[in-house]
């Protein structure tokens, strides 16, 4: 579980099957280097312990694109896949040496590893790495990051729709920033790791910098971060967001309620349960959140008790009502739940990304958003979770409301 109750926490299991199976079919994901993302397709074809096929990679935040046939095979179950030859390639894309791991959780095939470049000239440079996470193609509900964008036409701003066309203009010249973390990794032995949270995190950062205006300089991520590096972080965007600009901040890992207190927190990766010092509280958060001078804020926390930081929601649509709400500055969270605990394999990500990528609109507002999704996570969540969305009570909310532009 994403957390229980104050001092007991519970992480659902992930089981890697290691009887035969077989990859063929084509498969959807990412890849990493540093903070870029890469969108990758796989197309495997199996014969016996060898594969054969093609892959089609392109960089999330650059003109970077290659496809080139590959080949490899499966020893012990662990499954080898390098590139052999370039089909065709633009900018400064280079082949790599995958060594993957294939698994069944709950009817959805992974696999999950790590690229790397080796000594032959053909591929990446030596030393060079990042991790490889594939979904198989029936299972891309839950990894819309892949998603091309000419799959999904954007619709544009109509002719006559002059507030419209203002507004897009007005936020194409606004930065977009966005602090995403994700733990996995716990020192505490007494905290259960977890399996999901950096790959979520991953995800959500590659659709925001593929399909969203987010620059990738603009967008950090954090993995497995201590206390001191989240704060950090927020000291850093304190002293570079302005009050023109927009600023996402998410989190995927532990939560957690004190009763006694009344109080949320995160668990950073060096929280431990027996002191209250390396937790992260909902009103620290609140601090930054209204101490940050951006014009809109977006908080959005997939972990257990997230909604003890919310006050009420609100509700409106069309161009008109969204230039409205963007002229009024915005402090307002999106939470996977209420004050319960939520599963580790999160729902409530699977249908935030699949609405991003699968929005046509110019222009989205944070509520619109979530009013497409929360029913979707409601009905399809193992313990009847309810995700929440309103304004941050005393960090500076004013009625507006955080816009996502899409990229033109």
């Amino acid at each position: 579980m994403r957390n229980t109750l104050i001092t007991l926490l519970v992480a659902l299991c992930s089981h890697t099957y290691s009887q035969e199976f077989n990859i063929t079919g084509t498969w959807l994901g990412t890849s990493t280097f540093l903070k870029d993302h890469t969108q990758l397709r796989y197309e495997l074809t199996q014969k016996g312990k060898e594969i054969t096929g093609y892959v089609f990679a392109k960089n999330l935040s650059k003109n970077d694109s290659i496809k080139s046939l590959i080949e490899g095979s499966i020893v012990n179950g662990k499954i080898t896949i390098t590139g052999k030859e370039i089909i065709y390639r633009t900018g400064i894309s280079c082949m790599a040496k995958n060594t993957l791991e294939y698994s069944l959780n709950n009817g959805k095939e992974t696999l999950t590893g790590k690229w790397k470049g080796d000594m032959k000239l053909n591929t990446c440079p030596p030393f060079v790495s990042g991790t490889v996470t594939l979904f198989k193609e029936e299972e891309v509900a839950s990894t819309p990051i892949v998603m091309q964008a000419e799959d999904i036409p954007t619709k544009v701003i109509a002719e006559d729709d002059g507030v419209g066309k203002v507004l897009v203009n007005e936020l194409g010249k606004r930065k977009y920033f966005a602090l995403i973390i994700g733990i996995n990794q716990y020192e505490d032995e007494g905290i259960d790791d977890l399996d999901n949270p950096i790959n979520d995190a991953e995800q959500l950062a590659g659709v925001l910098t593929y399909h969203y205006s987010f620059d990738q300089e603009n967008v950090t991520v954090l993995e497995n971060p201590k206390r001191e590096d989240i704060i950090y972080e927020l000291d850093k965007l304190a002293g570079v967001v302005t009050e023109k600009d927009n600023l996402l901040i998410f989190y995927a890992g532990h939560g957690i309620w004190n009763e006694q207190l009344n109080q949320g927190y995160w668990l950073p990766s060096d929280a431990s349960l027996k002191s209250k010092s390396y937790w992260l509280s909902n009103s620290t958060l609140r601090d930054y959140v209204g101490g940050i001078k951006s014009k809109h804020t977006l908080l959005i926390s997939d972990a257990c008790f997230s909604g003890g930081i919310l006050k009420e929601r609100a509700v409106f649509d069309n161009s008109r009502a969204i230039l409205e709400v963007y002229k009024l500055p915005s402090r307002k969270a999106m939470t996977s739940g209420t004050l319960k605990t939520v599963p580790d394999e999160s729902v409530f990500i699977k249908y935030l990304l699949k609405n991003l990528v699968s929005n046509q609109a110019p222009l989205i507002s944070a509520d619109q958003l979530f009013r497409q999704f929360k029913v979707a996570v409601i009905n399809n969540s193992p313990n009847g979770q309810v995700p929440q969305y309103g304004p941050i009570s005393q960090a500076g909310d004013e009625g507006g409301d955080f816009i996502f532009l899409k990229r033109q």
